[in-house]
């Protein structure tokens, strides 16, 4: 299951984040914690630092979210 798919009803709200409209752990932190969750799941290493665990959290969804606009 792909990211896109399993949060499909939350995609706008997963762009913003990207984009830097708001802060995903801010403005939805259930959201954050289910995609951190996701991510943990596939396999995406965490440092255990709060800034780089968003940083890097945002990346993989920025790259999963671009793949699927290509795909378009």
């Amino acid at each position: 299951m792909t990211v896109i798919s399993k949060f499909k009803k939350d995609l706008t709200t997963l762009r913003s984040a990207v984009e830097g409209v708001f802060y995903l752990d801010v403005k939805n932190p259930k959201l954050f914690k289910k995609v951190r969750k996701y991510y943990e799941n596939e396999g995406v290493q965490f440092s255990g630092d709060p800034l780089d665990d968003y940083d890097i959290l945002i990346d993989c969804l920025a790259e999963d979210l671009d793949a699927v606009e290509v795909a378009s």
